[in-house]
């Protein structure tokens, strides 16, 4: 059988609880006339059937009608059984502020295609400072409606969110401001504070309030492995820049991060890049053209040879090369029933 209160109020908390339902271990008729204690830092919400009937913040109330009026309907339709209780499942919600540690599981991805070599991969730790605004809206997108909810289960919840939020965010800025791997891997407060700004739209919609960032990121370890093999810039002038960039990242001295890779020098050459690559994808494009003859053994040689192509060289028949091989004077190995000729024994037979 459900107790029934007379009196409704959390007395006591865990150190990281962030939600409790009222009361513990099961169900409970609420007298009307009851006493409802909201304490500072915390709002009271009542719940039947999924739909709210009332949020309280802090402060001291008298439950009646008045200020739960959802409840006059209830009466009137009889569902108390004429009694001077109702039941409703009661989560008190804390509203201070949270600090919660966060860190990369997997590097982030920021796009900047503007600076090269098109992308990094950021790795990430330090704090930020969230509380919650909209209990109801909270407990419904987090799907808090439990006995007790702690922070560690609230960080399941939003790391994994947090780190696609900053992936789309950071690569909006890096975009927008024009920053390269040198400028994220110094990630300063003024960005930190920007992100606060660009991320609360998103903790709007679960409920909460983004208060204050303060996350470290650096270039990953092998950032250019890792987008590369996601499919951003693979050539050798990226490769080189990006390294200058890491180098000059780490160097204590700093340097002109912006004039590294980027000046008049790294523009030529992606831009001799991009000619040449054009011109490569014109040449796949056009109708192969016929072989051309045999060069000369002056003009350069392959380092293996059939009797053929060296029979091409030295301008006889292949009967011809057959025979000096036959007689020894022409060094050949025998592969099965093909012979092949090395150039250096091509050259001895030649020097006689």
């Amino acid at each position: 059988m459900a107790q029934v209160f007379d009196r409704v109020a959390i007395d006591t908390w865990l150190r990281d609880e962030v939600v409790q339902k009222f009361p513990r271990g099961g169900l409970g008729d609420i007298k009307l006339g009851s006493q409802l204690i909201v304490n500072p830092g915390e709002t009271c919400v009542f719940v039947r059937g999924g739909e709210p009937m009332g949020t309280f913040t802090p402060g001291r109330y008298t439950l009646t009608t008045e200020n739960i009026p959802v409840l006059t309907d209830l009466i009137e339709r009889g569902l108390f059984g004429g009694k001077n209780v109702f039941t409703a499942d009661v989560y008190f919600v804390k509203t201070t502020d949270q600090t919660l540690k966060w860190g990369t599981s997997n590097p982030i991805i920021v796009e900047h295609p503007q600076r090269m070599p098109g992308a990094s991969a950021i790795v990430g730790n330090g704090t930020y400072v969230t509380k919650v605004k909209d209990p109801w809206r909270f407990l419904n997108a987090l799907d808090a409606f439990r006995e007790s909810v702690r922070q560690q289960e609230i960080k399941v919840r939003l790391d994994p969110m947090l780190g696609v939020m900053m992936q789309d965010k950071l690569s909006e800025l890096a975009i927008a401001k024009n920053l390269g791997p040198a400028q994220l891997q110094s990630f300063s407060k003024d960005i930190n504070d920007l992100l606060v700004g660009l991320l609360q739209e998103e903790f709007d919609a679960i409920g909460m309030t983004m208060i204050d960032f303060n996350i470290r990121l650096a270039l990953h370890p092998k950032s250019l492995e890792v987008v590369t093999n996601m499919g951003y810039g693979t050539s050798y002038v990226q490769k080189q820049q990006a390294d200058a960039f890491v180098a000059a990242a780490e160097n204590p001295a700093g340097g002109n991060m912006g004039e590294i890779g980027m000046g008049a020098m790294g523009m030529a050459a992606m831009q001799n890049l991009q000619n040449q690559q054009a011109w490569q994808q014109q040449q796949a494009a056009q109708p192969a053209q016929p072989a051309a003859p045999a060069a000369p053994a002056d003009a350069g040689t392959s380092d293996v040879m059939t009797p053929s192509q060296v029979a091409q060289i030295l301008k006889v028949s292949e009967e011809d090369v057959m025979a000096a091989i036959t007689d020894g004077d022409l060094k050949a190995r025998k592969i099965g029933s093909a012979y092949r000729i090395s150039k250096a024994s091509l050259d001895e037979f030649l020097a006689g």
